[in-house]
């Protein structure tokens, strides 16, 4: 098996697409997207080696499988993402307790867990909290309300749909808020789906597809400009989604399907088209923008109805014509 640039967890079987595999590793967790083949010889393999193993458990309509905090379950021609237990476990903090600034800590950790795995529309607030070493009553109040939504929400996670995958974009939406922090710092924030596309107009399309990377930090640079912040926003997008395209051609090699391309959206300013890996930079407007929601704590609604939903609607205000051609000296695809 190869590993993949994105995750070193993650591997991708070479050659015989009979045997074909995807492995994620967590820990003592092993998820496993795989032939009947490769799990038959993965159990000799297993046998040989004289190695213990927990038992299988296979996804289907009747039975969850559990993998890293979450459980995993079919829904009809869907599979749900949702939190395992973690969510029980959280608790509003107390504001008067001497101990406020350990409950602070730990609290915050438990939403942040369950923000990173299967519910992104909290990752901004709680990604703001991790700022604060003595939290301030304000503060406490702020990140009780996002702990109060999730545990008002524990089965909202993420849905998995069916796409074509021989028409599939991998696209990434990215934005950048400048000096929005206590400390004046920036934030940025990135969201990778894998969708099909279909055009409603010359200046609006339509995506239905699965969400399958986000991320909402603060800017470790500093920044003295808007365009500065939402550069370093379509930066941090456009490395991980290169990693995570390189990882699907992988993987569509094995299978013997056509290539996935690259696909950026942003509602800010575009940046060189470095190395000719991007197949499109597109101008959105800003209230379609669903990487609003990672960075500000009162986004637009389009991160909500994508994830509600599976599906999104964009309006496009500009884009980067690429060249049919490279220019002399540089790469092509």
């Amino acid at each position: 098996m190869s590993t993949s640039s994105y995750d070193p967890c993650l591997l991708i079987t070479n050659g015989n697409q009979n045997s074909f595999g995807i492995v994620g590793m967590q820990t003592d967790d092993t998820l496993m997207l795989v032939t009947h083949a490769f799990s038959s010889l993965e159990e000799e393999k297993l046998e040989k080696a004289q190695f213990r193993s927990k038992p299988k458990t296979v996804l289907t309509p009747d039975t969850k499988i559990d993998f890293n905090g979450c459980t995993l379950m079919m829904e009809g021609n869907s599979i749900s993402l949702k939190q395992k237990g973690q969510g029980g476990k959280i608790c509003l903090v107390d504001e008067n307790a001497p101990s406020r600034a350990q409950q602070y800590m730990e609290q915050r950790a438990r939403g942040a867990y369950i923000a990173s795995t299967c519910q992104p529309e909290a990752s901004f607030d709680l990604s703001v909290a991790a700022q604060a070493q003595q939290p301030l009553d304000e503060e406490i109040r702020t990140l009780n309300e996002r702990l109060k939504w999730q545990m008002e929400n524990l089965d909202r996670g993420l849905r998995y749909v069916r796409i074509d995958l021989m028409h599939a974009k991998l696209m990434v939406f990215v934005d950048g808020s400048f000096a929005n922090n206590k400390d004046l710092s920036s934030q940025l924030g990135f969201i990778l789906m894998l969708v099909n596309e279909s055009t409603d107009t010359d200046d609006t399309f339509t995506i239905r597809g699965n969400v399958i990377h986000y991320s909402s930090t603060k800017c470790e640079r500093v920044t003295r400009s808007v365009l500065a912040s939402e550069i370093y926003g379509m930066v941090n997008g456009f490395d991980m989604g290169i990693a995570i395209a390189t990882t699907l051609r992988m993987i569509v090699e094995r299978l013997g399907l056509a290539e996935i391309p690259l696909v950026i959206c942003t509602d800010s300013y575009s940046f060189h088209m470095k190395r000719r890996e991007i197949t499109e930079i597109r101008w959105i407007n800003g209230e379609d923008n669903p990487a609003d929601a990672f960075t500000k704590a009162s986004p637009n609604r389009a991160l909500e109805r994508f994830i509600e939903s599976n599906n999104l609607t964009v309006r496009v205000d500009g884009w980067v014509q690429r060249p049919t051609t490279s220019p002399p000296g540089q790469p092509t695809n």
